[in-house]
């Protein structure tokens, strides 16, 4: 009998391992069935969910800028303009390996070609955005960030036109370089930059209206981004793969009413006047009599709208807009107005006018000394006796009378389509209860405040038949496509009457027709009216009066005006007087209007003889 072998402690029966074997057989099938049903799903039941999955993973997306509308002036000139451009930047860690993805081995070949990269793209970048290679080369070869992650983008250069990027796309792509990138950056254009600044305005450097028209459209000028969508791989777009676009929608265009031509000879003018009387500022507004229509309006200093960086917010300012002051005798055209329309007086109502008058205290004189003199209401406006002004208006109710400042729009914006006009007024307009003396100061142009836009907007009215046209800066508007898009605008308003409106031209007339002063006043060959503005100026810093602030105004041809233009120069040293500083400026634009507008002059001029004084 043979000896018994023990069995070890580890060994299993057979049954056991041919056990084992079967559960490792059914667990493969398992997966192999369960990778099969995967690749079944994905192949047929899920195919499009997958291949979206791998289109995204190499799809890239970019947006596209909209264009931002045109400004031109009332004739198309070009005021302000959009010119494609693009801000290049680099990708220094894929510009290492020439566009091969990191991890993916490259050739010899390769290795020398991405070697190269650098130093060809460098030179690229020098043949068409000039500088030397060393000025790109570091910025090139910059392929780690601070904390040691790979650099992808490094900016290069901004406002490159985009005729330049594409010379450098072909130029790329002749070599085979790979890395640079581009992204729009439209740049905005001023051709004149020196016209109209103040008005136009600017865009900072994210395409945002800032300052003047540029700010009060921002949002129809600047239009809505679009988008681009296509498949790429590392190196470059794929030419046959999916490309989606959605179109920007280019900003709305404007032409506004201003006059290129008018506003330049406003600007030399005015500038003129400003620097020979060593005025702090000064602005000119010429307008449309019949519509309201801005056809000029200077600022003086002015600035270069494509360097407004470096220009002082000073400079900026759109004084006729924004800048309260005390008009001085301009404000007895409104004072007379409402005298007139209320049956106080007419224009040759007598009025005995002493040396001087008491009001608060204190004696209100002229700005000549004189004894007793004998002046019609017409008289009173032609020689600007303050003395008179006053004792005409004592007989007028204070309430009604200022119902009329504030119906020629004073103390409230005047809804020009400009930034700046204080949406609670702008200027102070005394309220019906004010006292006698201020009353009476402000009946000649002190102690009360208004904006060179407002004055001249009131002028205009008054003249216009009586008829009110707010101030407009916009003549048309057209959407991205060219298609017209309506303008809205308010309806004209009566403030006086038509023969009021008549009978104030006619003592506006005697201020520039009276024979003593016709030679300097007038224009040869027109007939024309105005007055002349003289004001104490109130000091922006200590609040109280300093120097004056000069004014003249014009409107022509009568007896039916189409055109004023109103000048204002503040804290004149060379000089101070309305009519000796204001008004040289004020004829030659006046002159120059009522030609380019087709205002044919007169064989001769007939002299304004009604009386402005009378024998007791």
């Amino acid at each position: 009998m043979g000896t018994l072998i023990p069995l070890r402690r580890d060994a299993r029966p057979l049954a056991s391992t041919r056990n084992r074997i079967h559960s490792f057989l059914i667990v493969m099938a398992i997966i192999a069935s369960v990778a099969a049903g995967r690749a079944l799903y994905i192949q047929g039941v899920d195919a499009n969910g997958a291949a979206s999955k791998a289109a995204s993973a190499m799809t890239n997306t970019r947006p596209l800028a909209p264009m931002r509308g045109t400004i031109y002036d009332r004739n198309g000139a070009v005021l302000a303009a959009t010119m494609p451009a693009e801000a290049i930047s680099a990708d220094p860690d894929g510009i290492s390996r020439n566009g091969v993805a990191a991890g993916q081995s490259m050739s010899a070949s390769q290795k020398k070609k991405a070697q190269a990269a650098p130093q060809a793209l460098a030179q690229i970048l020098v043949d068409y955005l000039g500088g030397s290679v060393n000025t790109y080369l570091p910025h090139l070869l910059n392929t780690k960030r601070a904390n040691g992650s790979p650099n992808q983008f490094e900016p290069i250069a901004s406002s490159v036109p985009s005729y330049t990027w594409d010379s450098i796309q072909t130029a790329m792509q002749q070599g085979g370089w790979y890395g640079l990138f581009a992204t729009d950056t439209p740049i905005r254009t001023y051709p004149d930059g020196t016209l109209a600044s103040q008005v136009v305005g600017f865009v900072g450097s994210d395409g945002q209206g800032l300052e003047g028209f540029e700010l009060y459209a921002n949002s129809q000028l600047t239009g809505t981004p679009g988008k681009e969508s296509y498949e790429a791989s590392t190196y470059g777009r794929i030419p046959l793969g999916t490309d989606t676009i959605v179109p920007a929608v280019n900003g709305d265009s404007y032409h506004l009413t201003l006059d290129a031509e008018l506003q330049k000879t406003a600007n030399s003018e005015l500038a003129a006047a400003v620097s020979s009387t060593g005025a702090d500022w000064g602005t000119a507004i010429a307008m449309n009599v019949k519509t309201g229509e801005v056809l000029a309006m200077s600022t003086m200093p002015t600035y270069n709208q494509n360097s407004f960086a470096t220009t002082s917010a000073s400079a900026r300012r759109d004084r006729p807009v924004t800048d309260a002051y005390e008009p001085g005798s301009v404000q007895k055209v409104l004072t007379m107005a409402a005298l007139l329309d209320t049956g106080t007086i007419t224009p040759d109502t007598h009025v005995v006018v002493p040396a001087s008058v008491m009001s608060g205290g204190a004696p209100i004189t002229d700005a000549w000394p004189h004894g007793t003199l004998y002046m019609t209401a017409r008289g009173i406006l032609c020689e600007s006796s303050n003395i008179g002004m006053v004792l005409l208006t004592r007989q007028m109710d204070q309430a009604k009378l200022v119902d009329y400042w504030h119906a020629f729009g004073l103390g409230q914006p005047t809804g020009i389509q400009l930034p700046g006009e204080n949406p609670n007024g702008m200027g102070v307009v005394p309220g019906a209860n004010m006292p006698g003396y201020q009353r009476d100061r402000a009946a000649f142009g002190q102690s009360i405040s208004v904006t060179a836009l407002q004055e001249a907007a009131a002028v205009a009215g008054i003249v216009n038949g009586g008829v009110y046209n707010q101030p407009t800066i916009i003549s048309s508007m057209t959407d991205g496509q060219g298609n017209p898009i309506p303008v809205a605008k308010a309806a004209p308003r009566r403030v006086v009457s038509e023969k009021t409106s008549a009978d104030v031209v006619n003592m506006m007339t005697s201020v520039i027709a009276n024979p003593a002063y016709l030679a300097t006043r007038s224009i040869p060959g027109y007939n024309i009216a105005g007055k002349s503005g003289t004001a104490q100026r109130v000091d922006p810093v200590t609040g109280g009066y300093s120097g004056y602030t000069a004014s003249f105004v014009l409107v022509g041809p009568v007896p039916d005006p189409q055109i004023l233009v109103y000048v204002v120069l503040d804290n004149p040293v060379n000089g101070h007087g309305g009519t000796t500083v204001a008004l040289p400026p004020a004829k030659d634009i006046m002159q120059f209007a009522l030609q380019r507008y087709g205002v044919a002059p007169l064989t001769s001029v007939p002299v304004d003889n009604d009386p402005i004084t009378y024998e007791p």
